[in-house]
């Protein structure tokens, strides 16, 4: 870890896992010019410190302009960990700095493959977790770490039917993919630590572009299957059109973040940062929308339960072996797009986030930029814009002590 920077006692320290995927460089373009923050330490993979230093550099020249670089680069300090390893894979030195110096600890960092294997995911998810508890919980007992905040997923609900508010958890739930269970096992080690430590819970639903420019670096989960049919991959889709889906644009989910993480009575409190009711789209919505904006044709659409009975019958091969194939690689969405019929209650954290002025985009008002930038930038190989103009419009939304000193 780069030694070379003064603490600023006076500040708020923050150490952050994930900080190189979507959320986590969001998050860090809205904290870089926030006035309470000193250090960012920001957790990084990497076989040695030049690996992690040329890692974090890259990320501060992909989400700041060459003329915000050097100040990040100052206010960032990258510290080689790996989720995967015993004790995050940190040296000695290492670890006694970070609990020495961290005040808040923002756990974003996660695998998001639905399809890994249980033990995979559970390596990351919930082991991941536990080594970033343990580091906390030295900190809260060396008396320098006051909160821990945690990113979750509305999906831990599971696949049983029903309206899921905020303080329920285990509810007797089955889930569609490993990465639900293992988010589910994850949230239970934060909420058993919570007694000894300061918490806060996030649960965004399904996630997608920003609501301003539709960016996005990842095309998984409501991508996928709309990624196939423009493709042409597939000349059919499986799903049930009238099924509801969650769905949040990650701005949205990174403003309400940066809200709450600064905000001294949310410790203790589980947040939906979801549509909600009153703001689910329906399958079908989103797939004619989707085959308009890539200027495909109507395709046949059958319910779910038409594919499980070809699948078992010599029909199946009408439909080729291609299909079954990327059919499989999809399965892990599959409750998704059938519908499970569950529904996030989020009025208590939409109040609050009212009152701290953080709005809720509706799909309606956001549809078009998230679907056409899938064409514009040809699904990710070409953007329209250098990377950092998209994360430009969270620069100077998380100093928002003038918003907070409304609720406290």
């Amino acid at each position: 870890m780069n030694s070379n920077h003064s603490n600023h006692s006076n500040l708020s320290n923050l150490l952050i896992t994930g900080g190189t995927g979507f959320i986590g460089k969001a998050t860090l373009a809205g904290l870089v010019d926030d006035a309470g923050v000193g250090r960012i330490f920001v957790l990084i993979r990497g076989r040695d410190d030049a690996t992690v230093d040329g890692r974090l550099k890259a990320l501060i020249h992909e989400v700041f302009t060459p003329g915000e670089q050097q100040a990040a680069l100052t206010k960032l300090v990258a510290v080689r960990g790996d989720l995967a390893k015993h004790g995050l894979g940190l040296t000695p030195e290492t670890r006694r700095r970070l609990v020495a110096d961290v005040d808040q600890i923002l756990h974003v960092g996660a695998s998001t493959d639905f399809g890994a294997p249980l033990d995979d995911a559970r390596l990351m998810n919930v082991e991941g977790t536990r080594e970033v508890l343990d580091l906390a919980v030295d900190g809260r007992r060396a008396g320098r770490l006051k909160r821990f905040d945690y990113v979750s997923t509305a999906f831990v609900a599971g696949t049983k039917p029903g309206r899921v508010f905020e303080d329920t958890l285990a509810r007797g739930q089955g889930f569609a993919n490993t990465y639900e269970q293992s988010k589910f096992e994850a949230e239970q080690l934060v909420r058993s630590a919570a007694d000894e430590l300061p918490t806060a819970i996030y649960r965004p639903s399904i996630v997608v572009g920003d609501s301003t420019m539709g960016y996005t670096p990842h095309f998984k989960v409501l991508y996928w299957p709309i990624r196939l049919l423009s493709r042409q991959a597939v000349r059919v889709a499986f799903v049930n059109q009238s099924a509801k889906l969650d769905v949040v644009p990650v701005d949205f989910v990174v403003r309400a973040m940066l809200a709450l993480m600064r905000l001294d009575t949310a410790v203790g409190g589980t947040f939906h940062l979801t549509a909600g009711d009153a703001g689910q789209v329906t399958v079908r919505r989103v797939l004619r929308a989707a085959l308009q904006y890539a200027g495909v044709r109507r395709v046949p659409v059958f319910a779910p339960w038409v594919k499980a009975l070809l699948r078992r019958t010599p029909l199946r091969h009408l439909l080729g072996e291609r299909f079954w194939e990327l059919a499989d690689l999809a399965s892990p969405y599959d409750s998704y797009f059938s519908g499970a019929g569950v529904r996030f209650d989020s009025s208590r954290t939409d109040e609050l986030l009212d009152r701290l002025g953080v709005a809720k985009p509706r799909w309606a008002d956001y549809e078009r930029l998230v679907l056409s930038f899938c064409n514009l930038s040809r699904w990710g190989r070409r953007l329209p814009e250098p990377t950092h103009a998209y994360y430009r419009q969270y620069r100077n939304i998380g100093d928002s002590r003038a918003a907070l000193a409304q609720v406290r």
